[in-house]
């Protein structure tokens, strides 16, 4: 970032229809970006629950920063969830 202060992060799931939500940062945008990564976590938590694995691995969904319509097209984070094992796996591809 270019030193402005993040506002939200948009968090996006990609289901059928799609599931988003925004966060608002407030004064805490740490914990703002844990919890929108729960939210997508749960949100392919609930999908799996009620469908099988689209594909392996499922690029289930992404986070952005600030609202949807203000997306860059790169998110901060994607999480992929795939089987091993015979058990979901979900992984981030940041470090956060």
């Amino acid at each position: 970032m270019s030193g402005s202060p993040i506002s939200s992060y948009s968090a996006h799931v990609r289901t059928a229809p799609p599931r988003a939500k925004t966060f608002s940062t407030e004064s805490d945008a740490p914990a703002a970006l844990g919890t929108a990564r729960r939210w997508v976590e749960d949100q392919a938590r609930d999908f799996l629950e009620e469908h099988s694995l689209p594909k392996n691995p499922w690029e289930a969904g992404s986070i952005f920063v600030g609202e949807p319509q203000g997306s860059s097209g790169e998110p901060l984070a994607s999480l992929a969830v795939y089987t091993s094992e015979d058990e979901y796996v979900f992984t981030w591809d940041d470090e956060g």
